[in-house]
């Protein structure tokens, strides 16, 4: 029986989970009460030595803990027979130095419960880091893919941009031709409006053919544009014709304050260079 006891007091000691005992010596005090057991483990997370503490009230073995929860919580469970799992509890006290504890309290009966802890500081500091550090890398990773929308909506302004300014096609004496595609708005229209000026300056053109098949729909910015665009080319001797325009984009056309002169649009490319060259 003694080796018994003393192989389970070496696999008690062993154990990386604290167990103290408490009695409690005058019922609903729970100043009274009185550690009984404390195991190596149990001294070595709060930091005492086992004689320090062992038989001494807890007020005297602990200073300040009469001012924390706890010993209400012990005497609880005592004196209501119903343990109790108290999860992560931070805990200091003048003997105990500040850290994090995970609690169950049992009642062992005889006015006795036990109290099993260990000690989760250095492991819930480690979570926190390890939290901290994921949130840092998904802060980063939401920042890189942010950026990388921003470079890919670069890139493809970028390419519809080269889209509008397609090359300006001199398909006759004196005649260039601008087919459009893709989105157009007044930024695009300043490209296309500069690069459209200078070749029909430097080509001396007396007409320009516009060709919207691949536009879509002309919304009523881009026709008045379009107007902006006409009125430009013909402070440069140059008459413009529009070509491609879609039933929708000729109702929408149809209804600005400024209607497109029904003169400068044609069906089709081949219509416009037949009007012009006069074949």
């Amino acid at each position: 029986m003694a080796d018994e006891r003393q192989i389970l007091e070496r696999v008690i000691d062993s154990l990386d989970v604290g167990i103290c005992v408490w009695e409690l010596t005058r019922p609903g005090e729970p100043s009274s009460l009185v550690l009984r057991i404390c195991t190596p483990a149990a001294a070595r997370f709060l930091s005492v030595k086992q004689e320090d503490v062992v038989g001494k009230a807890i007020g005297e073995g602990f200073p300040g803990s009469l001012n924390t929860p706890l010993p209400g919580v012990f005497t609880r469970v005592i004196e209501s027979g119903e343990g109790m799992a108290l999860g992560d509890v931070p805990y200091q006290d003048e003997v105990v130095p500040n850290g994090m504890f995970s609690v169950v309290v049992h009642p062992l009966g005889n006015r006795t419960a036990a109290v099993e802890f260990t000690n989760v500081t250095d492991a819930r500091k480690a979570q926190a880091e390890a939290q901290t550090q994921l949130a840092a890398a998904e802060a980063a990773r939401q920042e890189r893919e942010v950026l990388n929308q921003r470079m890919l909506a670069r890139e493809a302004e970028a390419r519809e941009i080269m889209i509008l300014t397609s090359p300006i096609i001199e398909v006759w004496n004196g005649v260039l031709v601008l087919p459009l595609a893709g989105k157009f708005d007044r930024r695009r229209n300043q490209v296309v409006r500069e690069k459209l000026l200078i070749a029909v300056s430097t080509r001396h053109a007396h007409a320009v053919i516009i060709d919207l098949t691949g536009i879509g729909t002309v919304d009523a910015l881009m026709a008045n544009e379009l107007l902006r665009l006409a009125s430009a080319l013909g402070l440069l001797g140059a008459k413009t014709y529009l070509t491609g325009i879609s039933p929708e984009s000729a109702q929408t056309m149809s209804l600005l304050d400024r209607p497109i002169p029904a003169e400068m649009c044609m069906r089709t490319l081949k219509d416009a260079l037949r009007y012009i060259t006069g074949s």
